[in-house]
């Protein structure tokens, strides 16, 4: 017979079943950690990198650009999977510029954006395959609002446009001559700066 050393118990059999649970224990706590997907990052899109810039055609067909030039926010994304992200990102109104200063006076006067009531505008969203899916405040209105996104030229640049009907938000001055959509583009650099 086979005598045992001190200070070394031989284990039991119902002393298995405990070391089995301590194991299963532990692995669930770190089963997280193995699963968990790489770590998304967060851009912050910020001028000249990022831009947001709009279109209405007057009389329906003669294009008028303007652009923000005042707005922040953020993007976040996981670069292992790029059609996912989520976005936020506030605008100064009277930030905008036009080629025109009579076009940029009456897109900021009290019949289109009223910069002097709602000063500011402000779009969250998330991004779902081609399109980016959100809330557009607007003209202190805020309704669903999307973005599909474009091929981009330079490499690791979200590009999405969207068109939006002004009445939706309230605007209904000029509809003629201004034309009842306006189309925003959007373009924040996704290998910029990251946090």
């Amino acid at each position: 017979m086979a005598r045992r050393r001190p200070g070394k118990p031989r284990p039991e059999a119902a002393d298995i079943p405990a070391l089995f649970r301590r194991g299963m224990c532990c692995a669930i706590l770190l089963l997280p950690l193995l699963l968990a997907p790489a770590r998304a990052q967060q851009a912050v899109p910020l001028p000249p990198g990022s831009r947001i810039t709009i279109r209405v055609y007057a009389l329906g067909l003669i294009p008028m650009d303007g652009r923000f030039d005042r707005f922040h926010g953020w993007l976040r994304y996981d670069p292992a999977n790029p059609k996912a992200c989520q976005v936020s990102v506030e605008i100064e109104a009277a930030s905008l510029q036009t080629s025109l200063s009579i076009a940029r006076d009456t897109a900021l006067g009290p019949q289109f954006m009223d910069v002097a009531q709602f000063p500011e505008m402000a779009f969250q969203g998330a991004c779902q395959g081609d399109a980016v899916d959100g809330d557009l405040l607007l003209h202190g209105q805020t309704h669903p609002f999307s973005l599909t996104r474009e091929p981009s030229r330079a490499g690791g640049t979200l590009v999405a446009s969207g068109r939006l009907r002004r009445a939706d938000w309230g605007i209904t001055a000029r509809r003629f001559t201004v034309g009842s959509t306006i189309r925003i583009r959007v373009e924040i650099p996704m290998n910029g700066s990251h946090t």
